[in-house]
């Protein structure tokens, strides 16, 4: 079973100086209308090394994982990498309502408030792009080119694409 202080040492979040270049630098406050700092790294940081457990609320799930916050730490906190194996832990659990998923395989793709910050962005049109992981869309859009140039993909046998007709 996950431990949550096994994880805080591992990532380097009991090494923190509250020196709030985290929450300085984060483009979340940019993205997010509703950004405060229990939501920050240093909130969220903060959270965890006062009360040791894995927030199943959604403090965690506006991280974009820019690494940003990681690059300017001046202690070493690898937050982005922690965020990543506490929302798969949690997803584990079955808290998967701040997630979005793939729609034809189920895997994790990203937050639900960087999916809607994304269409709101570009488009709800993006929509379909962005509910495949690469995977899935991969095979999508190769099975919509072979319905649009039929005869072309045909299952050929290796003579008739090495060109021998016999």
């Amino acid at each position: 079973m996950l431990n949550i202080e096994q994880l805080a040492d591992q990532y380097g979040l009991t090494l923190c100086v509250e020196c709030g270049k985290c929450v300085a630098i984060c483009p979340i406050g940019e993205v997010f209308n509703n950004f405060s700092y229990e939501v920050s790294p240093r909130g969220v940081i903060e959270r965890i090394l006062i009360d040791p457990e894995i927030p199943h609320d959604d403090s965690m799930w506006f991280c974009l994982t820019c690494d940003l916050c990681t690059d300017l730490c001046p202690a070493g906190v690898r937050f982005r990498d922690f965020v990543e194996v506490a929302r798969q832990w949690v997803i584990e659990t079955g808290v998967t309502q701040f997630g979005s998923f793939c729609e034809s395989c189920g895997v994790y793709l990203y937050p639900q408030y960087v999916l809607e910050y994304v269409k709101q962005t570009l488009g709800e049109n993006t929509e379909e792009i962005l509910n495949l992981c690469p995977r899935c869309r991969r095979y999508e859009i190769g099975g919509t080119i072979k319905t649009l140039l039929p005869g072309r993909f045909k299952l050929n046998s290796p003579r008739s694409r090495m060109g021998d007709n016999q």
